[in-house]
């Protein structure tokens, strides 16, 4: 992804109802609060069970640094409510759109707005051919979201869930840019 401007080049993104900015230590409690339910935590991949500070410090520390993460924040409020990112796949001009939100909000359309803008920004902001995602199959929530973005099934396969503490089924999502 040589063509590709550097992580730490990540704009603060807005839509109609959100503003998606840079997560940081002040996020540490709510990250705390949401991921540490376990209604959130099962639906993510790479998260334990439980979910405490060190977890968010380590989240913001190692994970934000490599890719283009966004806090999600409603509009007029600095209140961390999700985030969502773009993480580079390795050796290929590709990124994977990942996304967790608080369950306060779900149902409203706010994952599917903060994903337009990100997916907005993967394709035209950094130039990115395809995009990837996946959810797990329990979840068909995330799947609605990521259809109506026009993300397609690729596959189905076994996936490791750090909170399930094993392997759950998942679905695996493609979107490609529009030519």
């Amino acid at each position: 992804m040589s063509n590709v401007l550097p992580l730490s080049e990540r704009p603060d993104l807005t839509t109609e109802r959100l503003a998606l900015r840079h997560p940081n230590n002040g996020d540490v409690d709510a990250i705390v609060s949401i991921v540490g339910d376990w209604e959130v935590a099962r639906r993510l991949g790479r998260v334990p069970h439980p979910y405490g500070p060190a977890d968010a410090r380590f989240f913001l520390e190692h994970v934000v640094p490599t890719g283009w993460v966004w806090a999600v924040t409603l509009l007029g409020s600095d209140a961390l409510v999700g985030t969502i990112g773009l993480t580079p796949e390795e050796g290929a001009d590709t990124a994977e759109l990942g996304y967790w939100l608080s369950p306060a909000l779900w149902g409203l359309g706010i994952t599917t707005e903060a994903a337009r803008a990100v997916v907005s920004y993967g394709f035209d902001g950094l130039g990115l051919p395809v995009l990837t995602s996946g959810y797990f199959e329990d979840n068909p929530a995330s799947g609605r979201v990521l259809r109506k973005l026009g993300f397609v099934e690729i596959g189905r396969a076994m996936r490791p869930c750090l909170a399930a503490g094993g392997e759950v089924p998942a679905v695996r999502m493609k979107l490609s840019r529009a030519t």
